[in-house]
């Protein structure tokens, strides 16, 4: 019995010369995959930081409160600045940090009788602008509130005491004016949105409170830029821009800076 017949030398060399030219192509394919998945993880970190920072943005911006005193006749006074952009640039066209009110808690009520001073208490009215939780009119000793009349001139404020008796807030600062009866008092949240240089040379965005208390949100921002549109001297729009930059120093994981521009109409321009 005769043995099975095996391959020939022409077809050794070409199954030889077929795993060759495989062999090249993975080799070839191979250190580019590797640098795709190297970068994965610092991609995805830079995405995530990017969307987390413009849904904060746009969050604060769009749920700025509406807040103004009301005249004698009913009419509401004029409108509290509740965005205010801060740090601009020399020209003036473009600001880098914000400050943002937002109503918390249920403290409101209205002065009853004008304060005294700057630094005087405010006498709220006991009437059904005033709600029957808290010390007085939902507000207790370390709320923070603003204090606006009918020509939208406002203060923020934390208070340092209430008097019940009196039905009247005490005042931890020095008010930039004295406030006349009628104007508005809200309890509100005050932050201030801005880049905190770090000790690497980077900048974080963080959240600083009326009473001072910064809570670091996104790290590895470059730049932070805000454009007000103020059409009839109205501020209804800010275009913002965000840049983000990578975390890890791990050359193998470098990817580009990642810039982020969007548009966020107010709800409550003012």
């Amino acid at each position: 019995m005769s043995a099975p017949p095996g391959f020939s030398l022409v077809e050794l060399l070409v199954a030889l010369t077929i795993c060759a030219l495989l062999s090249g192509a993975i080799a070839a394919v191979a250190p580019q995959a590797r640098a795709a998945f190297d970068v994965t993880p610092e991609v995805l970190d830079i995405q995530q930081r990017e969307r987390t920072v413009t849904d904060l943005l746009m969050r604060v911006l769009r749920s700025a409160a509406l807040i103004a005193a009301t005249r004698e006749d009913g009419t509401p006074g004029e409108l509290v600045p509740s965005v205010v952009l801060l740090e601009p640039d020399d020209d003036g066209t473009k600001f880098h940090a914000l400050q943002a009110l937002s109503l918390v808690g249920p403290g409101r009520g209205v002065l009853e009788v004008d304060q005294t001073g700057p630094t005087g208490v405010l006498r709220l009215q006991p009437d059904t602008s005033c709600p029957s939780v808290g010390d007085v009119c939902g507000f207790v000793k370390g709320a923070t509130a603003v204090v606006a009349d009918v020509a939208g001139r406002f203060d923020v404020f934390t208070v340092a005491a209430t008097n019940k008796a009196a039905h009247a807030l005490s005042l931890a600062s020095v008010l930039g004016a004295r406030y006349p009866a009628g104007s508005v008092v809200v309890e509100v949240a005050a932050d201030w949105y801005r880049l905190d240089p770090q000790a690497d040379g980077s900048s974080t965005l963080v959240r600083e409170t009326a009473a001072g208390a910064v809570q670091p949100l996104v790290d590895n921002i470059s730049e932070l830029s805000l454009v007000p549109w103020r059409p009839a001297n109205v501020l209804n729009r800010v275009d913002i821009t965000v840049r983000l930059d990578q975390r890890s120093s791990n050359p193998r994981r470098r990817v580009q800076p990642l810039t982020r521009r969007l548009s966020v109409s107010l709800r409550n321009p003012s």
